[in-house]
């Protein structure tokens, strides 16, 4: 073989390209699950997979993909699917890479590559390449450290690291930690090619299988199982779902104009998300005895549990519990706040899209601090918080901070008197990424102290509606990188509850100029009558719900209900009206001015009618230019405000649920949530007026 960080590309012959055309259109006639003809045209240039058949070093990866199926149901292969019109991003492993993997899972020097199974094939093939769908390829000037957007053709997602060269000093990208790109950016008319020096080998373990076998983790694993939890995070994928979901969903169809039709998920996948200490960590900050290992076995078991078991005692003295596998178990307690019952990519446990200063074309230039609150698994019910910003290092797990949150401020951070726990994007030479989830290490032992609900909980929580949704974020569905809108379909979305009558959609408005935060929305459509759960409260106390309310002409008019039995809420409030223009009499809104005062006084009459003015931390989106607006200076039909739907006492153990229910007969009305708050007592009637931010 000659050099492969050469590659040199054989000589192309016109006739090749059109004859893969040619044979491609044969065999997609007789395919029962075919790629659409449309996608068919000649190339001036090449496609992915003919760069491939006949870049010298590359050709072992094409006949692979020649032998490979789209799905079960189909005859056409992924070497016609590149050959397609599309958007692909391709890391073809060398001919040597294939060659030795070959090699070495059937204990065979030079193993015919003829005789590769079909699954070996399959696994191969499919963890190299990416649909990116509507948006273009990846380049690797794109690349960040963490996963990236899209998942590959076994649904699971690719992750980026970069490293030194010990022997020229030079930049390597490692995908998935261990294969490194030989040759990269290599344009071809469907799509971008790289080229890697090891095949993609990723796991196929459920996540407490993969930390099992984590040599660094093995404590935490050992509680993980002692206290069930390792069983409460295997489960993969919905197989009802897999059987009898449509392909696509339709909103109102019954409407003259026929109603819009679009994709539903592919897949109903299950999925977690772990932030587990490293042994190291709890020798150093809890003093536990470290693992003595004979032949690979761990012998001081005992001694380990038991100080393990003291240490959670005192750090959860009410969870008096002695059975570690019940809730009221202080290692229990400890173990389950470590868990998140979603699959979070490493881009979407803080996400970065318009707030104030921020560029998403530029996504390593971080600017004012970002934070999402994510509900914990387990028995009472806890929040974790993640921030992450420019002066943070990092994401952080629980910090405090005070701001410069005036209303001319900066929101630049002041003094932090809690940093919060560093989480690690990976774990080294370790894999971070099982089927069904990811764990993420700390640097820190993760305890919800009494600090964490009364200090850093102890402020306004807003959230993005879509992370409240573990479904979208565990099938990739939240911040997708194109603005193609899914339907949802009744039944997919834990937490959520609606009626056949009701059209779901997510709309993720990655590159469109929308007036959002995060830039993402969801519609709902129809004669509408839904009801999703809230996350807690880190307290008791007295609490104000808020939610994003647009004015615009097309939407609709709801009535909201609010309380603890699901099925029997209480109406709160008259029936909302997002019609309503914002300089209506009844909502007050005006422009800012350069007087802070009379900005001030606006500000007490819009809340004296139940509204406020938007926030400014969120700027208005600039296609992944530099935010330089806040939504608070929205003008025009992109207003969008605060309505204060409700106060009252909350308690953190208490499962609330919010009913929203048409009253147009209208269907083509459109209720639009964006975000909501929930707000304690001492931030909206504090003795400082709440910031504006």
């Amino acid at each position: 073989m000659k050099n492969e960080n050469i590659m040199k590309k054989t000589k192309k012959k016109n006739l090749y390209g059109l004859l893969v055309v040619f044979m491609a259109a044969l065999s997609f006639a007789a395919c029962s699950d075919k790629i659409d003809d449309s996608d068919l045209y000649v190339f001036k240039g090449e496609s992915a997979y003919s760069y491939c058949a006949e870049t010298e070093g590359l050709q072992k990866f094409a006949y692979l993909c020649s032998r490979v199926r789209l799905s079960g149901k189909s005859q056409s292969t992924v070497s016609e699917l590149l050959s397609a019109r599309g958007n692909y991003t391709v890391f073809a492993p060398s001919d040597n890479a294939i060659q030795s993997y070959l090699d070495s899972i059937n204990n065979t020097p030079n193993f015919d590559i003829t005789l590769t199974s079909d699954s070996i094939a399959e696994y191969i093939v499919r963890n190299s390449i990416i649909d990116n769908g509507e948006t273009p390829a990846y380049l690797s000037t794109q690349f960040t450290v963490g996963t990236l957007g899209y998942p590959n053709m076994n649904n699971r997602y690719i992750q980026i690291d970069f490293g030194v060269d010990s022997i020229n000093g030079r930049t390597l990208i490692l995908v998935n930690g261990k294969s490194r790109i030989i040759t990269s950016d290599e344009e071809v008319s469907n799509g971008i090619v790289h080229s890697l020096d090891r095949i993609i080998d990723m796991s196929n373990s459920s996540l407490p299988d993969l930390i099992s076998q984590t040599e660094n983790l093995r404590i935490f694993s050992r509680m993980l199982e002692l206290t069930g939890w390792a069983d409460s995070i295997v489960a993969y994928i919905d197989e009802d779902y897999e059987e009898y979901h449509v392909e696509e969903g339709s909103i109102d169809p019954g409407n003259t104009s026929g109603g819009e039709v679009g994709p539903s998920p592919e897949h109903r996948f299950f999925g977690f998300t772990v932030f587990p200490e490293t042994d190291s960590v709890y020798v150093a900050q809890w003093g536990i005895p470290e693992p003595q290992l004979v032949n690979g076995i761990v012998q001081n078991w005992e001694e380990i549990e038991a100080a393990f078991i003291e240490k959670c005692k005192q750090a959860y003295p009410r969870a008096t519990g002695t059975d570690l596998t019940k809730q009221d178990n202080a290692v229990n307690q400890f173990i389950s706040y470590h868990l998140l019952p979603f699959s979070c990519t490493w881009k979407n446990l803080v996400v970065h899209h318009s707030e104030m200063g921020y560029a998403y074309n530029n996504p390593n230039t971080l600017t004012i601090n970002c934070w999402e609150y994510y509900e914990a698994m387990g028995s009472p019910r806890r929040l974790l918080k993640f921030t992450e910003g420019r002066t943070t290092e990092g994401r952080r797990i629980n910090r405090y901070s005070t701001y410069d949150n005036g209303f001319y401020g900066t929101y630049e951070e002041i003094t932090v008197p809690r940093p919060g726990i560093l989480v690690s994007q990976s774990n080294g030479k370790y894999s971070n990424n099982a089927i069904n989830g990811f764990y993420y290490p700390i640097n820190e032992v993760l305890i919800y102290d009494n600090e964490v609900p009364n200090t850093v909980l102890n402020e306004r929580m807003r959230y993005d509606f879509a992370s409240i949704c573990p479904d979208l974020m565990t099938n990739g569905l939240r911040q997708v990188e194109d603005d193609t809108w899914r339907f949802i379909p009744s039944g997919y979305l834990k937490n959520w509850w609606y009626t056949e009558d009701t059209y779901w959609r997510y709309v993720p408005y990655h590159s469109e100029v929308q007036h959002n935060m995060q830039g993402d929305e969801i519609n709902i459509i129809g004669q509408y009558d839904l009801t999703f759960r809230l996350p807690p409260v880190p307290y008791e106390g007295t609490y104000e719900l808020r939610i994003c309310a647009p004015q615009i002409q097309h939407f609709g008019m709801f009535q909201v209900y609010l309380g603890t039995d699901r099925l029997n809420p209480t109406p709160i409030g008259l029936p909302l009206d997002f019609r309503i223009a914002s300089s209506n009499p009844n909502i007050g809104w005006e422009p800012d001015v350069d007087d802070v005062e009379i900005n001030r006084e606006i500000d007490k009459r819009m809340r004296n009618h139940g509204y406020m003015k938007n926030n400014k931390h969120g700027g208005i989106p600039a296609a992944g230019s530099t935010v330089t607006a806040s939504l608070r200076s929205a003008s025009g039909d992109y207003i969008r405000m605060r309505k204060i739907l409700w106060n009252g006492t909350m308690k953190p153990d208490e499962e609330y649920f919010v009913r929203i229910k048409s009253v147009l007969n209208n269907t083509r009305t459109c209720c639009m949530l964006d975000y909501f708050e929930i707000v304690p007592r001492s931030v909206y009637a504090g003795e400082e007026v709440e910031d504006p931010w």
